[in-house]
């Protein structure tokens, strides 16, 4: 079945060009108007089941964000684009955020960056989709992990053929699920195997560390959007809801033979050496060095990486905070170091916005 996009702009000659790219070079439905308020009163969303709109900031009977907004309530799921001039970059861009805009082009836009950005979207809602309907699968069953265990033995019926398509199915779903960590999982891999190899672990402990550290948040399938991607601060409640992502992932891999050895750094990569860690307070000594370097990898990066509440804070301010858990009993002393070392020689190459967005391991 084919994507269904509406294009919103006052300018005809504007969705008139659209459409026409679109329909040439996706063969997309495409659906165009150029008053929002007609799309409100026609109720055209709904009547057309719409997966994507691209909508016009500037219009003169209700702007771009306000429309975005209403679509957003009509079906949080659908993905928005917003068209935007250069003049009105700035204030545009403040109110992205808020509405929970995908992306934002400015105009004149580029066709090829155009057709990527509605793929891409597209890629992602049809994910968040698939989620979706897995979840409210669960919720009927009421049995989660058998659930998803079956869905995953279903497409992966050989575990040791297939555990690749395993991995990166995992990590698609973790992805899908939180906004937040898109690109997290494999960052964390490729710092992990990275001390791994500095720290001389064998090539099986070193492919189980990566696998681990794509798929170390699968767990998170099980906590609800709003809680994972909460600007403000947490309750209580809602903490403790997230902790048990950990339990979660340990239950999702278990049933998976392929993944046997890379249970314990997801159940356990939130334990801390003085045992103030979850879910089951281990020390030092029941703590391996996979999980030891996986939880210096999660750290850090969580540290170094946008988050809800929050943007990424300077590599000197991660340094400070990393090495006083480390005074505080909380983490591995020689890991951090050997990171902080690493980073500083440009063996671990991610100290510099273009290449913490894009390294993957």
């Amino acid at each position: 079945m084919n994507n269904t996009i509406l294009i919103v702009d006052d300018e005809e000659m504007i969705t008139t060009t659209l459409s026409s790219l679109i329909k040439l070079v996706l063969k997309y439905n495409v659906i165009v108007s150029n008053d929002p308020l007609e799309v409100i009163e026609n109720k055209l969303i709904e009547k057309y089941n719409i997966d994507l709109v691209i909508s016009d900031f500037l219009m003169p009977k209700m702007n771009g964000i306000k429309f975005l907004e209403y679509v957003r309530k009509i079906n949080s799921e659908i993905i928005t684009i917003l068209l935007t001039g250069y003049a009105d970059k700035e204030s545009a861009i403040k109110s992205i955020n808020r509405v929970g805009i995908y992306y934002y082009l400015e105009k004149p836009w580029d066709n090829n960056t155009l057709i990527k950005v509605i793929k891409n979207g597209l890629e992602k809602k049809r994910l968040s989709d698939e989620l979706n309907k897995k979840i409210i699968e669960l919720e009927r069953s009421h049995h989660e992990v058998s659930s998803l265990y079956e869905l995953q033995k279903k497409h992966y019926h050989n575990e040791v053929e297939n555990m690749k398509g395993v991995i990166m199915a995992l990590a698609n779903v973790i992805e899908a699920k939180d906004k937040y960590t898109e690109g997290h999982a494999r960052r964390v891999a490729y710092i992990s195997k990275k001390l791994g190899q500095k720290s001389s672990l064998s090539k099986e402990q070193l492919e189980n560390l990566e696998i681990a550290g794509i798929i170390h948040d699968i767990g998170k399938v099980g906590v609800s959007d709003s809680i994972l991607n909460k600007p403000g601060k947490l309750t209580n409640e809602e903490f403790n809801l997230i902790k048990k992502h950990t339990v979660i992932g340990e239950m999702i891999c278990k049933p998976l033979n392929c993944l046997k050895n890379c249970i314990e750094p997801i159940r356990h990569h939130h334990e801390k050496l003085d045992g103030s860690g979850y879910p089951d307070g281990i020390k030092s000594n029941k703590i391996s060095i996979e999980t030891r370097i996986l939880t210096v990898a999660d750290i850090f990066d969580a540290l170094y990486s946008d988050r809800p509440y929050r943007n990424s804070l300077p590599l000197e301010k991660v340094r400070y905070i990393m090495f006083d858990e480390v005074h505080n009993n909380k983490l591995d002393g020689n890991i951090v170091k050997l990171l902080f070392e690493m980073i500083d020689n440009k063996e671990i190459t991610c100290i510099n916005e273009k290449e913490k967005r894009q390294f993957i391991s």
